[in-house]
């Protein structure tokens, strides 16, 4: 922990809309189970919050001098209140983490420690879903996350990754700012990472637990948003995203390769109902991009906040 990159201590990054089943666990926990470095701060910016989330926030601040809390009475979008974060850090590394999570013990130094090797510039920890798999939305959850698990671990082996996930640091002065419409943030930044030259690592021993969408509404709400994004990044950058639709055309030898294992993992139902659904969701997500319709302000997946009941 001692090397120059943690020299001034870190900031961690927590971007929270309605958050109070939670945000109060997840501090507790990085305040007294992730060993911050010395010298390190935590920002929470509350955007909106029409329930008891300030509040929480707020007393946790009151008793603990390295937690800052900004209160912004409006919602303003995810990446108005990243931007906030990116240009008010004091850390030489920023970490940022879904107010809706929960990591396990030793998250952050591994990714951290990570972070120090030549040429890192982001490192990714490793989302677990808490969704159980005897029901249809739930078996769609674990393959999702399934299939992100595995095909960012051969990424990170050769050195490809370029997206992020629902925990991750970056060090600081990489990306300034992202345009405040962007919805996948965190693709965002590592793709703005990738094109300086920076490598995108996976940090498999540094897990989150998470709760994926438990309806069917819900999930084709959050997909729904994600492969917007996906799209708006395009747009954005003239970068295709890392998703199964991109890949296809780029590497049909591999995407047939990762079909077959998610077959012989999940059952031919199963993997063939999510991708007839995933290519309906990007349907519509297409539509909403012709149609320039935003999601920088998104319906919350009310059935994603139980991670603090699990």
């Amino acid at each position: 922990m001692g090397s120059q990159i943690l020299s001034s201590g870190i900031t961690v990054g927590i971007c929270a809309y309605n958050e109070d089943k939670n945000i109060g666990r997840l501090l507790n926990n990085i305040l007294n189970e992730q060993e911050l470095p010395d010298e390190s701060e935590i920002l929470v910016v509350c955007s909106g919050c029409t329930d008891k989330t300030v509040e929480v926030v707020q007393e946790y601040a009151r008793k603990d001098s390295r937690l800052k809390a900004y209160v912004e009475n409006e919602r303003k979008g995810k990446a108005v209140a990243i931007n906030r974060v990116l240009s008010d850090a004091r850390g030489s590394a920023i970490l940022f983490i879904s107010a809706d999570t929960l990591p396990n013990k030793g998250c952050f130094s591994n990714l951290l420690l990570k972070l120090q090797l030549p040429n890192v510039g982001i490192v990714c920890g490793k989302p677990v879903p808490i969704n159980r798999s005897n029901y249809l939305v739930g078996k769609l959850v674990q393959l999702l996350w399934g299939f992100h698990d595995h095909v960012f671990e051969q990424l990170n082996d050769v050195g490809l990754a370029r997206h992020a996930t629902e925990v991750f640091c970056i060090r600081k002065g990489i990306v300034d700012r992202i345009p405040p419409e962007t919805v996948n943030d965190d693709a965002y930044l590592a793709l703005a990472a990738k094109k300086k030259g920076w490598l995108i690592k996976y940090e498999t021993e540094s897990r989150v637990s998470i709760c994926g969408p438990q309806t069917f509404s819900d999930y084709f709400k959050q997909r729904r948003r994600i492969l917007f994004g996906h799209h708006q990044i395009r747009k954005m950058t003239g970068e295709s995203p890392q998703h199964l639709i991109y890949l296809l055309p780029l590497y049909p030898i591999q995407v047939m390769k990762l079909f077959l294992w998610l077959c012989a993992k999940y059952g031919l139902p199963t993997v063939l109902t999510f991708v007839f659904i995933e290519l309906a969701i990007n349907a519509t997500a297409m539509v909403d991009s012709l149609t320039r319709k935003t999601h920088a302000k998104w319906s919350v997946s009310t059935s994603t906040k139980k991670v603090a009941d699990s």
